[in-house]
């Protein structure tokens, strides 16, 4: 029996099944045109970036994160199916290992959470945390066991970051790095942030460590709560112009304060020109090239310090170099003509 539907429901299917070319459409895809002035897909996107950004966001990473997990289920499956097991049997033998969990260990992690275990005796307690310590341990050979399937089974990665990665690498902004980067990192910082300076030696490790294969770009995010990191910010984008501003930026973030004297300062022993450092200072470009970088940082939502786009991914505070590498070698685990140091 046919039944004809309502007309609210053919209406909604006109509309999803008109919307569905959009959807693949390039940049440079014209839209409409107005009396032959045309209207690109770029326009359109870039006079909503605001929000539209953070959605890409979004949907990137949970397309990610359910990648991941499709990948594991399908190595899990491979795995067992070679050794004759069954998955569950597999996830068992993957938690293998020796765990050794201390008393100390137990008494320490205790301390730490006393407060949350308030209402339960210390000896339940300390059981527990002992069981949730084993947990962890056991966690981390499994993980272990999943990278060493990866490296196992031929696993080829065609997902691209957001087209807005590209896009904050704007060969405007400091950068050093690999030049075909397969790991971009943007840094927004201020140069009087206590934590932007804490990180420094963590990102010199990281270059260090994956200059081949990654990027780090700067970006200026000055707080208005932090007197002097507007003018060090400009001061900065000013040593750039001479070529100096990593010299100039190791310098700021090692300076015990960011007076004007101590920007003039570091700028004479580093050399640069002063009538022309001067001028830029106080300049307009200098001003706009700033407010350029906080306009960014809004369009992705980021109102703290240290902050870090990680080819898409957002995240916010002071990584340790644990962090870093271990998003770091699962970007790259996604290409196999990767070429990092580290191999």
């Amino acid at each position: 029996m046919f039944i004809q539907p309502s007309r609210g429901i053919l209406c909604l299917c006109l509309i999803l099944l008109a919307a569905l070319p959009v959807l693949g459409q390039m940049p440079d895809t014209v839209l409409a045109s107005v009396n032959g002035s045309e209207i690109t897909q770029k326009q359109v996107d870039d006079s909503v970036a605001g929000r539209i950004y953070p959605l890409q966001q979004q949907l990137y990473a949970i397309r990610k994160a359910a990648l991941e997990n499709l990948i594991t289920t399908r190595l899990l499956e491979l795995e067992a199916t070679t050794r004759n097991i069954s998955i569950e049997e597999l996830r068992r033998q993957l938690t293998l290992g020796e765990i050794n969990v201390t008393r100390a260990q137990v008494e320490e992690a205790y301390k730490q959470n006393a407060s949350f275990f308030a209402s339960m005796s210390p000896d339940e307690a300390r059981e527990r945390l002992r069981l949730d310590l084993e947990t962890q341990a056991r966690m981390k050979y499994f993980r272990a066991g999943l990278e060493a399937l990866r490296k196992k089974w031929l696993v080829k990665l065609n997902f691209a970051a957001p087209s807005f990665v590209s896009q904050l690498d704007d060969r405007v902004s400091p950068a050093k790095g690999s030049t075909k980067p397969l790991v971009t990192i943007v840094e927004f910082s201020d140069f009087e942030c206590p934590f932007c300076g804490a990180v420094q030696t963590t990102l010199n490790q990281v270059m260090q460590t994956y200059g081949k294969d990654v990027r780090l770009v700067f970006k200026h995010l000055p707080s208005e709560g932090h007197r002097n990191s507007l003018p060090a910010a400009r001061a900065a984008y000013c040593a750039a112009e001479q070529d100096r501003f990593w010299q100039f930026h190791d310098a700021l973030f090692a300076a015990e304060n960011l007076s004007p004297a101590v920007i003039d300062k570091i700028a004479i022993d580093l050399g640069l020109g002063a009538p022309r450092f001067q001028a830029c200072v106080s300049s307009e470009h200098s001003r706009a090239a700033i407010i350029k970088d906080i306009e960014t940082a809004r369009l992705f939502r980021i109102e703290s310090t240290p902050s870090f786009i990680i080819n898409g991914q957002l995240i916010k505070g002071a990584l340790s170099f644990a962090d870093f590498q271990k998003i770091i070698e699962r970007e790259l685990g996604q290409h196999p003509q990767k070429q990092s140091s580290t191999n």
